[in-house]
């Protein structure tokens, strides 16, 4: 066994309680030299202690003599541990340690002592010894400035194992939540569809409840009616299969309070538009440009409440008959203000002289409105009958505004107030006609032309009593000409907007316009007649039989504005309306009348120089008026229109192919009457 005190194996211990001694020099010769075997550490490189005598450098440094010094890889077996039995001669050892005089404070200085190299003097190894206590001490402090890093690691160990515990809890904790998000993934996707089809949001309710009524309100009613096209169907599925979803009929319940909502808040929403309308200032394009944003809610309305869409329908177009008759009795009150021509009889064929005006008192539309206007003669009037044919021809499809009525001092002729009252009709009916079809859905030609009257009958009233306003005691036959024109020029309009429900109003129009057209031509032909049987005229021709008269000029130019105006291919073949009579019938008097007014020469060849003149320079005014056709439609040919008005000429063209028309057929007659009363012909 080893004493105490003294390390086991390669660990040294000290002897707390021995003090022994030995010299540092000549010790081996007081004990028995102890025996050397390479220790299981390290072998020693102690130039003494090597067996094989090799001597170690005589230039080696003090410094790799101390590195030799302390890291020995030869030692000393003092101990005898590196024999087989190290605890034999243990005693020897330690009782040859106790009677040397040299002490050792530890069995490591007395093992390093042993090792020196003899020569060393006692001062190196006091010094190398020192050096030594100052390792220990360091390896001691740095011991103790290591014991809190070792605690430190020690805590630091313990926390990692505490963190993994609960990173694998944290793992587990993991995995058991993914095992349920797939779970209610899978429970999601099978009641999703469910939800979603049964479900009513809360935010649709609340829309319908108080949301403003606009396009994004529409798209609750959508919403109700793919609501219950869903519930019809899971109804019919539940009663096929045996398994009906037990929230239907409360989700259904829920789904019939939303339309009877939608119901009262579109009641709503039409009566204040309604009433919005009864206001004056209120304009009616406005409130029906809001309407025809939410359009679709009047057929929901129908489809739930039949009785009360068609309450309201009524309800609207009685508004809308006193909107517009309100508002064109103003504008007809500000045309009436208008300085309209009136043209009396002294414009008539053959008349003398200028006859008095006439005044109108007690009618509907008073003279009085109009003011004293100047009276024209036929050479005016005459005149001003190219200008006027440019109203007719013009494409302006807009109104006077009653502001520019009342405050200008313009003259007009009477087809301008004729064509601004007819132009805001046709604009308002047109506008009223596609707003009850597009939001009402009145699509039905007996339906439309139901609710039109109704809203615009007394309008109608109106137009008729103006356009005899304007015709009562006038005999402007170009004017009542150039209204019938305009009425018709209406007529093509209506049909190309596709608007059938105003022709009965301009078929009315007509029927006032033609009978008064046939009554003018009556009175010309009358007053040919008396010219032609007056003393003033008789003396007229005695005095110069080679001058055609004055009355043979008028009666040229108002036949050739006549035929102009019966020539118009775009509104009606020449040869379907009264006017084509009414210019033979002109015609014929005329030639009638220069036929009694040259019997009155008893010269016959003064007789027939009359005829020949006078029929000569009607033949002339007819050849011009071709010779400008023909021009003017080579440069139409040349300047093409569009594809509609095209198609339309070419039909009526290729209709009257090798057909004479009016002005031709009036021409050869002519001829063969200048070649009849030639001066040749003796």
């Amino acid at each position: 066994m080893i004493p105490s005190g003294v390390f086991s194996g390669n660990k040294y211990r000290q002897f707390p309680d021995q003090n022994w001694q030995l010299k540092a020099k000549g010790h081996t010769n007081k004990m028995e030299p102890a025996s050397h075997r390479i220790s299981r550490r390290s072998i020693s490189m102690h130039p003494k202690n090597r067996k094989d005598g090799v001597s170690s450098k005589k230039n080696e440094t003090p410094m790799e003599r101390l590195q030799k010094i302390l890291r020995p890889e030869w030692e000393i077996d003092f101990m005898n541990e590196l024999k087989d039995n190290p605890d034999e001669d243990c005693a020897e050892v330690m009782q040859k340690l106790q009677t040397t005089n040299t002490t050792y404070e530890s069995l490591e200085e007395m093992r390093y002592l042993e090792t020196l190299d003899q020569s060393n003097d006692a001062e190196d190894v006091s010094e190398k010894l020192t050096k030594l206590k100052q390792y220990g001490e360091l390896i001691d402090s740095s011991r103790k400035l290591l014991k809190p890093l070792s605690s430190y690691l020690t805590q630091f160990g313990r926390d990692l194992n505490k963190l993994s515990d609960q990173m694998e809890f944290l793992q587990n904790r993991s995995n058991q939540l993914n095992s349920n998000i797939e779970d209610k993934k899978i429970l999601d996707s099978m009641l999703t569809p469910l939800i979603n089809d049964l479900a009513i949001p809360p935010q649709i309710v609340r829309s319908v409840c108080r949301g403003n009524i606009n396009q994004k309100w529409v798209e609750n009613l959508q919403f109700i009616n793919e609501k219950k096209e869903i519930y019809k169907k899971y109804e019919n599925n539940g009663k096929k299969t045996g398994i009906p979803v037990l929230s239907l009929h409360d989700l259904s319940k829920l789904l019939d309070l939303l339309e009877i909502k939608c119901v009262e808040r579109i009641r709503n929403y039409l009566i204040l538009q309604v009433k919005r309308l009864r206001r004056p200032d209120t304009a009616s394009q406005l409130v029906q440009k809001e309407m025809i944003e939410v359009k679709d809610i009047f057929q929901f309305l129908v489809t739930r409440n039949k009785k009360l869409a068609n309450e309201l329908r009524l309800a609207y177009c009685y508004t809308m008959r006193w909107y517009y008759k309100q508002h064109f009795l103003m504008y007809l009150s500000s045309l009436e203000k208008l300085n309209i021509l009136q043209v009396d009889k002294n414009v008539l064929l053959g008349t003398p002289r200028e006859s008095e005006p006439t005044s109108l008192t007690g009618s509907f539309f008073s003279r009085k409105s109009r003011g004293t206007l100047p009276e024209i003669n036929i050479n005016e009037y005459l005149i001003s009958i190219p200008k006027r044919f440019e109203t007719l021809m013009s494409r302006d499809q807009t109104a006077m505004l009653a502001q520019i009525a009342e405050t200008n001092k313009t003259k007009y002729w009477m087809e301008e107030g004729f064509k601004n009252f007819n132009q805001a009709l046709l604009d308002n009916v047109s506008t009223e006609y596609l707003f009850l079809n597009e939001f009402f859905s009145v699509q039905a030609l007996e339906e439309s032309t139901k609710f039109t009257k109704l809203i615009f009958t007394p309008d109608y009233k109106m137009g008729y009593s103006y356009t005899e306003f304007l015709l009562q005691n006038s005999s402007d036959i170009f004017g009542v000409l150039i209204m019938v024109r305009l009425c018709q020029g209406f007529e093509y309009e209506v049909q190309h907007r596709r608007i059938p429900i105003l022709d009965d109003y301009l078929n009315y129009q007509l029927i006032l316009l033609w009978p008064k057209f046939q009554k003018l031509i009556d009175d010309n032909c009358s007053s040919m007649k008396k010219a032609a049987s007056s003393s003033l005229t008789i003396k007229t021709i005695s005095k110069n039989v080679m001058v055609p008269l004055n009355f043979t000029q008028n009666f040229g130019m108002i036949i050739t504005n006549l035929i102009r105006l019966s020539s118009n291919l775009m509104f009606e073949i020449e040869t379907w309306e009264p006017l084509t009579n009414s210019v033979i019938r002109l015609i014929d008097q005329f030639e009638s009348c220069m036929k009694i007014m040259a019997n009155t020469l008893k010269d016959r060849k003064k007789s027939k120089a009359f005829l020949y003149n006078n029929f000569y320079l009607i033949y002339t005014m007819l050849s011009n008026e071709l010779e400008e056709e023909e021009q003017a439609e080579v440069s139409e040919k040349q300047t093409e229109g569009s594809p509609i008005e095209a198609v339309e000429s070419r039909g009526v063209t290729d209709e009257l192919e090798g057909k004479k028309t009016l002005a031709e057929t009036e021409r050869d007659r002519f001829k063969k009457l200048i070649d009849e009363y030639s001066q040749d012909e003796r």
